[in-house]
């Protein structure tokens, strides 16, 4: 095989690599992002959960100030009555008073039953901060794992594009630039392919005999005529040799191994 089609194929691999590197950070950040929402997410129903509980609070609060007002109209009430001068003044006041007390049972039961609620607010409260803290933990130690995962492709695709250019830099410029004007701006674009039964391995395209003459040859850079991919034959693999049978201790070649005959008829 040519050795610039050898050199090449090494350059595609070496791309290749680069650019699972860079999925792999794409990955990573795809990850931070899962983990940002998963973050809002979880701060969201710890908020929602303080939330509800506040204001079942703040309810229940101005419950008993309105609880509050009512026995201070019974009692300003009950004090008026002392010095009423009419049957009817007295009556307007026993009939305010049975109000404010029957308004101040039906309130009564409602600070009850938002007891109850408040009670309920609070154990939730609890478990979802119990809950929002193991998340966090899970999080704190992915964050901590996604850090390290990229760290590592960093270094690794660093250490790829110093030895890339390096290679690159040993082929000829016009040799690299025909790749490189064949891949460029499609990372992980495959511009080297082999041909398959006198079909382009790029674009799947027939190639004519002649073509695939040139190709067989070697002698130089032969594209395909349908995408402008840099064509090569997978060379074919090298047969074992037979290996010869050790000579016998007195140095005589061993007889050729023979069938049993069958016996004459």
């Amino acid at each position: 095989m040519n050795e610039m089609i050898v050199a090449l194929i090494r350059l595609q691999e070496m791309d290749k690599e680069r650019e699972a590197a860079r999925l792999g950070i794409s990955q990573v950040a795809a990850c931070r992002e899962d983990l940002a929402v998963r973050r809002a997410e979880v701060a969201a129903a710890q908020e929602n959960s303080k939330k509800f509980l506040v204001e079942a609070q703040v309810q229940r609060k101005n419950l008993e100030i309105e609880i509050e007002a009512k026995d201070q109209a019974v009692r300003k009430h009950g004090s008026e009555l002392n010095n009423v001068k009419s049957n009817d003044a007295y009556k307007a006041l026993i009939s305010e008073i049975e109000a404010a007390k029957k308004e101040k049972v039906i309130l009564e039961d409602q600070v009850l039953v938002l007891m109850e609620s408040i009670e309920a607010l609070q154990k939730e409260a609890k478990a979802s901060e119990g809950e929002a803290q193991k998340a966090r933990l899970e999080m704190e130690g992915r964050e901590r794992a996604l850090d390290a995962e990229e760290a590592e492709i960093n270094a690794k695709a660093a250490a790829q594009k110093i030895a890339r250019d390096s290679f690159a830099a040993g082929l000829p410029a016009d040799v690299r630039s025909r790749y490189e004007a064949i891949q460029r701006g499609r990372p992980g674009y495959a511009a080297v392919v082999p041909v398959n039964a006198m079909v382009c391995g790029g674009c799947r395209t027939g190639l004519t005999p002649n073509l695939v003459n040139q190709v067989m040859k070697g002698k130089e850079i032969v594209t395909c005529e349908s995408c402008s991919r840099i064509l090569y034959i997978v060379p074919k693999p090298v047969e074992p040799a037979v290996s010869s049978p050790a000579p016998l201790p007195d140095g005589t070649a061993p007889a050729a191994s023979v069938g049993i005959d069958s016996p004459s008829h």
